[in-house]
């Protein structure tokens, strides 16, 4: 039955992967999530789509935001589309509220190297530290795909010097299924002198606990009441995503007699059924229904 467990939640939590898996695969899922998102408009006219673009010119910067919001089902059927997009997030003019709306939306498109470039550009030296956050997290999915937007994302969680910024990276990387990208996040988490940077390693390795060494340094945080709080409860709540009977022992034990009661709480939610709500938005996976079809986004609540 753990396994079993284990297997639905790999399945529906998808791209967080609970053991070794292709790019290849999680790309498959991508595209299908991709092309299920647009086909519930096909009989929709493409007055709609542009009714919505001129929307992204009236006055109120909300309705601007809500415009490019509604876009991220379109962005990706037509290149006027996605460039007009592309135009209100490099927009220096424009509400910065609505140029991060810009840059969730464009996340759809950014296979595209126009995108990706312009995403990694303006994370990397832009001047608005939550607009330089959102163009990375708006890169996980080409992250998981490109193996040079990949060193980029890698580089920016290890090295970068705002520590919002730095974050926003790390979280980039939770669709990744990379041992490059394993090991790095795996190092932050046991050594970095950031114990947010350590929590948000811990979180984005959830997809990676198929793999022994990340399930030893989550089992071995967990139990240790020594570990930092925050620290000592995402382990916990890692175990969600398990695949050993000691893992679940070890949650027993914790949400019996653990002298903490938010790591007593921690381990009760992680011994519920992986697709609780707190799970996947404490882990800010892709939610999908028994199809296949992508429900929520991460992003959205970004």
């Amino acid at each position: 039955m753990i396994m079993t467990s284990w297997l639905v939640v790999s399945v529906l939590a998808a791209p967080a992967f609970a053991a070794p898996s292709s790019e290849a695969s999680f790309f498959t899922a991508v595209a299908g999530a991709r092309e299920s998102m647009s086909a519930g408009f096909k009989a929709a006219s493409w007055n709609e789509v542009d009714t919505l673009i001129d929307l992204l010119r009236d006055r109120d910067p909300e309705v601007r935001r809500q415009a490019v919001r509604s876009l991220k089902a379109w962005v990706a059927q037509r290149s006027s589309t996605r460039d007009r997009v592309l135009d209100v997030y490099k927009s220096s003019s424009e509400d910065v509220a609505v140029r991060r709306e810009a840059a969730k939306t464009l996340s759809v498109v950014s296979g595209n190297s126009d995108i990706y470039q312009a995403l990694l550009d303006y994370a990397r030296r832009g001047s608005d530290r939550s607009l330089r956050a959102i163009s990375y997290k708006a890169l996980y999915w080409s992250a998981a795909q490109r193996s040079d937007v990949r060193d980029d994302v890698l580089d920016a969680a290890r090295r970068e010097s705002d520590p919002v910024v730095r974050l926003a990276a790390i979280w980039a990387l939770f669709g990744v299924n990379d041992n490059r990208v394993k090991d790095a996040l795996l190092d932050i988490a046991r050594r970095d002198s950031s114990e947010a940077a350590r929590v948000e390693a811990l979180k984005s390795l959830y997809g990676m606990m198929g793999y022994n060494d990340v399930r030893d340094a989550a089992y071995d945080f967990a139990r240790d009441a020594r570990t930092p709080a925050a620290l000592r409860e995402a382990a916990i709540l890692l175990h969600s995503n398990r695949v050993t009977s000691s893992q679940k022992d070890l949650l027993l034990d914790i949400a019996a007699r653990d002298a903490d009661p938010v790591m007593r709480r921690a381990a009760i939610v992680a011994l519920g059924s992986p697709r609780a709500e707190d799970i996947w938005t404490y882990f800010h996976l892709v939610r999908r229904d028994q199809n296949g079809v992508m429900a929520a986004d991460p992003l959205d609540a970004q």
